[in-house]
């Protein structure tokens, strides 16, 4: 399943790249879409900055045919590779979504690209959502596909309040 969605920040791409790789952020990100406990990590590797976040989510709203597969919450380890900025400090990143033991894995891509109105950063992420399981797979899929929805429009309302109190 394809999934695309865009979050704009009140600011320009160099410090929506600060925000998004400064590990207090990431751990009020994490809270904020309900984890019960997080770990973040931040690292340089090479040109690539590294940002994962593990959390563990519970699992009200998963659906009752999945339930079986899922138990009282999940794990989501998320992981972000930055690559280098251009001269307009925009930049890409490979975007990983993975819950351990279960087969549903989001990979894609986001982007930080210079919003349609001045002194704003469009972040879009974009990328396919697999469920791995016979019979289910697509029910599944339509099950995870608005928590991620909602994942990116909590880092929308985060990033305002975080880009305001600075």
């Amino acid at each position: 399943m394809r999934i695309t969605e865009t979050v704009v920040h009140p600011t320009d791409p160099w410090a929506t790249f600060e925000m998004l790789t400064d590990p207090t952020y990431q751990e009020l990100r994490c809270r904020r879409s309900g984890a019960t406990d997080q770990t973040v990590g931040v690292e340089q590797e090479g040109q690539a900055t590294v940002v994962t976040t593990r959390r563990h989510l519970p699992s009200d709203g998963v659906p009752d045919f999945a339930r079986a597969f899922v138990g009282p919450t999940l794990l989501l380890v998320e992981m972000v590779r930055w690559g280098s900025a251009d001269e307009d400090g925009e930049r890409e990143a490979a975007v990983s979504l993975e819950l351990p033991g279960l087969p549903v894995a989001f990979t894609g891509g986001t982007h930080l690209r210079r919003g349609a109105q001045e002194g704003t950063t469009d972040q879009v992420l974009d990328g396919d959502l697999e469920a791995n399981v016979p019979l289910l797979g697509h029910r599944i899929e339509q099950a995870v596909a608005p928590r991620i929805s909602a994942i990116m429009r909590i880092e929308q309302e985060v990033s305002r309040e975080w880009l305001a109190a600075r």
